[in-house]
């Protein structure tokens, strides 16, 4: 039951709690109040709402309009399809430096003006769009952008393919980078909405291992389908697929929850007389001035001076690179070894394998999140960030034994032996990309995409340099040298887990970002995390 309180605000009363109605020393007026307050309170909760001591509208923890509260089978179908969006624009964007090598003397293209227009063109724009999407999202929801990226994305394949010109091969390959950022980095915050943190654990691993995957599957999807069908039917073949899976996303649903709760509030103060139905609104953008803060300032601003995200994103840029540095640096490698073009893409394949040992590290943090639960502890990032500790060892031993394994240093060895060191390289690239972008998903919460759009721009430009480095590398140095000094590079990060381990805590309660962001998230969840 509620009754006013001070200044007009309503305040609960405790069903055992006596008060005047049930003494019978009320008046008629205040009986009155009363029972229209008991009526709002019926209508309010038949909507699946709740008005709380603070006066402010509040989703009900059971409601099903929430999507924390959505059937599984909703769940699993919006899922699996936006996952399924992210693998296969991973997929295609990797295969760039492929395609290059086919289409780059027909357009008259030297081999680095050919990478920069198939490869380094996606990735910017994938890094321009990373940056402008998903705080857009956190404005006009996660379906709109989803729907608009995968139907522009489709376009400009065909594009692509068609139109015999070389300035539009520069802005097809922009164009669709641009648009393959919207399930890059808006998958984070509808992860965050749709399921909590124990659930959330195997949904991320699910996505990076997809996305990761994709990466491996691009370049001998691209030589394959260019050897049979050629380069064009990549970019056919890409328009198809993302025309199908546009038409699975309309049947998916909007799920920022401030923003269904919004909706909610219109409709019921459309349909019944219920006055002053304010509610905490985290999205709301009274101009263009503060829309501009929240799509372009707000990420540049964390992405500056944050030293989390600093972190996060130099690491996790510089591991998610080695895999686009491969896609042209491999083909050189396993060619000297004596593969044809189209078996130097099948290495690729030990990379994905090394992916799935990521499951591994996840039973490790379902222990810390049980331990947790029974102590009723709030679950923390820094529960499960141990993959970190794991990955990191694991990417330099990887590329150290692939540099000493492959000629000139060593000729005559079975191609078995540097394969076999994908398979940590694949891990570890996988398991960094799912410990630093799910840390980041649970320190800013509501904001998450915001904090991954910085990731994404540094993580895109870096993805998109590789190739260029790697020509330059592979063609100045020997193979040897060149992957040494990647083992090098990331040998130092193998101090970084610990020092995370730390200070991040501290970083995060000291961030004011990170700190209300964790204040909006308990406004408007209706489970605890």
């Amino acid at each position: 039951m509620q009754k006013s309180g001070a200044a007009g605000v309503p305040v609960l009363i405790s069903p055992s709690e006596p008060n005047d109605l049930e003494c019978g020393k009320c008046s008629a007026e205040e009986r009155g109040v009363m029972a229209v307050a008991v009526d709002e309170a019926s209508q309010l909760r038949a909507y699946g709402v709740e008005r709380r001591h603070d006066g402010l509208i509040y989703w009900k923890s059971d409601s099903t309009d929430h999507p924390r509260n959505w059937s599984t089978v909703r769940k699993v179908f919006d899922t699996a399809v936006i996952i399924a969006l992210e693998f296969y624009t991973t997929v295609i964007s990797t295969t760039g430096a492929s395609v290059a090598d086919t289409a780059g003397p027909e357009y008259g293209f030297e081999r680095r003006q050919a990478l920069v227009a198939f490869t380094f063109m996606y990735q910017l724009g994938q890094a321009i769009g990373g940056c402008l999407i998903p705080p857009f999202s956190e404005v006009v929801g996660r379906r709109l952008p989803y729907l608009v990226s995968c139907a522009v994305f489709s376009i400009f394949c065909i594009l692509t393919a068609v139109v015999p010109s070389p300035s539009l091969i520069y802005i097809g390959r922009f164009v669709t980078g641009f648009a393959s950022a919207a399930p890059s980095v808006v998958i984070a915050g509808s992860v965050e909405d749709i399921f909590n943190a124990k659930r959330r654990v195997w949904v991320v691993v699910l996505w990076n291992v997809g996305t990761t995957m994709g990466l491996c599957f691009g370049p001998v999807y691209a030589t394959y389908i260019t050897a049979m069908a050629g380069w064009r039917w990549v970019f056919y073949s890409a328009a198809i697929v993302t025309g199908v899976l546009f038409a699975a996303l309309l049947a998916i649903k909007e799920s920022r929850s401030s923003m269904l709760l919004g909706r909610k509030i219109l409709h019921i103060q459309r349909h019944t007389k219920i006055s002053d139905l304010s509610w905490h609104n985290p999205d709301y953008s009274p101009h263009f001035r503060a829309l501009l803060d929240v799509v372009v300032v707000r990420p540049v601003t964390l992405l500056v001076t944050e030293p989390l995200v600093i972190m996060v994103a130099a690491i996790s840029a510089v591991s998610w690179g080695i895999i686009y540095l491969f896609t042209e640096s491999l083909a050189t490698i396993y060619g000297s070894i004596g593969f044809t073009k189209t078996q130097a893409s099948l290495p690729f394949l030990a990379v994905a394998l090394g992916t799935l040992l990521t499951l591994i590290p996840r039973f490790w943090d379902m222990r810390v999140v049980r331990a947790r639960q029974q102590k009723r502890e709030l679950i923390q990032p820094e529960d499960k960030i141990m993959g970190f500790a794991f990955a990191a060892p694991a990417l330099a031993i990887g590329l150290t034994w692939f540099a000493l394994t492959v000629p000139p240093l060593v000729t005559g060895l079975h191609w078995i032996v540097p394969t076999l060191a994908l398979i940590p390289i694949g891990f570890a690239v996988n398991e960094l990309a799912y410990t630093l972008s799910g840390y980041l998903s649970d320190s800013y919460l509501l904001y998450s995409a915001s904090a991954f759009s910085g990731l994404a721009f540094v993580r895109a430009i870096v993805s998109g340099l590789m190739p260029l480095i790697a020509d330059a590398m592979y063609t100045g140095l020997n193979s040897n040298i060149a992957g040494s000094i990647l083992a090098a590079i990331s040998a130092a990060f193998c101090v970084v887990p610990w020092v995370f381990f730390r200070y991040s805590r501290k970083l995060r309660q000291r961030s004011p970002f990170a700190c209300f962001s964790l204040e909006t998230h308990r406004r408007t969840q209706v489970e605890m995390d």
